[in-house]
């Protein structure tokens, strides 16, 4: 379990984690240099100190922090199809900043739509939402279930397996307690959770290219990413 010593460097390993990911990238463009961090940090503490969530460190044979995960209880309720207690950003695949738009009050939103309407990432990060959600609802509404809410490895350590123990370790719990598991997965991760049984039930495609500053036209090279919404259903306690 980390501890608040530890979070500078689980911060420094998400950046890095996720430094190549478009759609990060392209949420993060013109945002302070540090706003992964400050919204990361205020996420990890938050986490910390929930009871409904686990955080679990990878270390190195020299006790070094490699990597890390955080997997958190939740309850889509049937009178809400997105309640605040369930507004986590999610980590795993880039869009802890688009959640954190959409977690501002009207006003905000509003204020920040008359005052930067070109912001077309913002839009998209609001439509990325708004599909990750409703696919949620779809499949877990009025159920109990576990979210893998963040995993990160150090990129001088991946391909070591690190991220299959993690995942590993946090399922081991998830089947302790008899529930389903829900991961909302970015391209580069959708094939390890794949073999950890998760079933893809969705998916939402996106061209970055038509959300990117100049539009389609600006032919900046973001390419197309692709969002998979995969489920590993319950399994029975013995």
């Amino acid at each position: 379990m980390p501890i608040s010593d530890d979070v500078p460097t689980l911060l420094k390993i998400h950046t890095a984690a996720f430094k190549t990911d478009q759609f990060s990238n392209l949420m993060l463009l013109g945002r302070a240099d540090n706003a992964h961090q400050e919204l990361m940090g205020k996420s990890i503490r938050r986490w910390m100190s929930d009871p409904a969530a686990k955080l679990t460190k990878a270390l190195d044979t020299n006790g070094q922090l490699v990597g890390w995960s955080c997997w958190i209880i939740k309850t889509r309720y049937e009178e809400e199809s997105t309640p605040a207690q369930n507004s986590e950003p999610d980590t795993r695949s880039g869009n802890a900043e688009a959640v954190r738009v959409k977690n501002d009050p009207p006003e905000v939103q509003k204020k920040q739509e008359q005052s930067a309407p070109q912001d077309l990432a913002r839009v998209l990060g609001g439509l990325m939402y708004k599909d990750m959600t409703s696919w949620e609802d779809k499949y877990l509404k009025g159920k109990r279930y576990m979210v893998l809410q963040a995993l990160a490895t150090d990129p001088r350590c991946q391909r070591q397996g690190i991220a299959t123990k993690l995942v590993q370790h946090g399922l081991e719990e998830v089947d302790s307690q008899g529930l389903p598991c829900w991961i909302h997965a970015s391209p580069m991760s959708h094939n390890l959770y794949e073999k950890a049984g998760f079933e893809e039930v969705g998916r939402s495609d996106y061209d970055l290219d038509e959300w990117a500053p100049g539009g389609k036209g600006g032919n900046q090279g973001w390419g197309r990413y692709t969002f998979r919404y995969m489920i590993r259903p319950a399994k029975s306690i013995a």
